[in-house]
């Protein structure tokens, strides 16, 4: 509050972020910073166009590209980053990219959950000791 009582404006970063997801707030899919994204075969439609959705996909085209690396590239912070990677992922030009040769084959699966499995961690622990 300045000292007349009123509240000062917000920053222009605080609310470009905002603008940008059209005031979502919570993505729809939980992405985790390392997932990575690689381009998949549908069409962004015009509310897809943007400058920060057509950032991402030219960005995914290139390589995969992990959730923390388009934030910081694109210059947004990671939860409005997450709720544009949803959109183009609903309209199917990105697509999740998923490494099974880290993940044991019976521990597939089990990284969906909010909370590592036993036998992932057990899978860890064994792969951990065979460094």
């Amino acid at each position: 509050m300045t000292r007349t009582g009123h509240h000062p404006p917000p920053s222009p970063a605080f609310v470009r972020p905002y603008l940008v997801t059209r005031g979502r707030t919570r993505p729809r899919y939980r992405l985790s910073p390392e997932t990575e994204l690689e381009t998949g075969d549908g069409q962004a439609g015009p509310e897809l166009v943007d400058g920060e959705y057509q950032q991402i996909v030219r960005l995914c085209r290139q390589r995969r590209r992990s959730v923390a690396e388009l934030a910081g590239t694109i210059r947004l912070p990671l939860t409005a980053t997450r709720v544009l990677i949803c959109d183009l992922v609903d309209a199917r030009v990105l697509r999740l990219t998923v490494h099974h040769a880290y993940t044991p084959p019976e521990c597939r699966g089990s990284l969906t959950g909010d909370r590592p499995t036993r036998q992932l961690l057990e899978a860890l622990r064994v792969g951990l000791e065979n460094l």
